[in-house]
């Protein structure tokens, strides 16, 4: 692929890359392969239609079967009943947010600011009807290190770098790493919000 090229979250071009980037990244890290059994998916709900290209489900996946790794833009069950990390979340939610770059300090703030946004949703009554994890998240030794790359230059930062902002989530009052800030919206731009999360 062309090192200039850049889609938005979610677009199934996007979602393409960020599958082969998780593979490359396992496939880099010498792991013993025959020692997992594990996959990572995410998936994506509430997004705007002009994305989803056929797709009924959005997402991508990557995961360490049966002693090789694959991944795709797609979200099969042989993945999702794997351990490992599998979420499912509001693209409104962190389509913005997943195209800023940051380190390890980074990654715990943002994580921190989602808490705050999720927290005010719960306050105002439109709390989040979609599970974020499906089981609790499981990193064997060795995965982690893998994805996150030599000085955090890992799956995150790499995919961030391919990702253009969408229309639809532009103009929200955001944290520094992208997050919305409920308690500084208007009315009308909380209505919006809420739209887009399909709450």
């Amino acid at each position: 692929m062309n090192d200039l090229e850049k889609w938005e979250f979610g677009s199934l071009e996007w979602c393409k890359f960020a599958a082969e980037t998780g593979v490359k990244l396992l496939n880099q890290a010498n792991l013993d392969l025959d020692k997992y059994e594990w996959g990572f998916s995410e998936e994506y709900t509430h997004i705007p239609k002009r994305l989803l290209a056929g797709r009924e489900k959005v997402g991508f996946h990557f995961m360490i079967h049966n002693g090789k790794v694959s991944g795709g833009a797609s979200l099969p069950i042989e993945c999702l009943e794997l351990p490992g990390f599998h979420a499912r979340v509001e693209w409104a939610k962190i389509a913005h947010a997943s195209s800023f770059i940051y380190d390890l300090k980074g990654q715990a703030k943002r994580g921190n600011d989602e808490k705050i946004l999720e927290n005010d949703l719960m306050m105002v009554g439109k709390g989040s009807k979609t599970n974020t994890f499906r089981s609790k998240p499981i990193w064997p030794p060795g995965i982690g290190e893998a994805l996150v790359g030599i000085d955090g230059e890992g799956l995150h930062n790499i995919t961030a770098r391919r990702l253009i902002h969408s229309p639809e989530v532009k103009g929200f009052p955001q944290t520094e790493f992208g997050v919305p800030i409920l308690t500084k919206m208007t009315d009308e731009e909380k209505e919006r919000f809420y739209k887009l999360l399909g709450r």
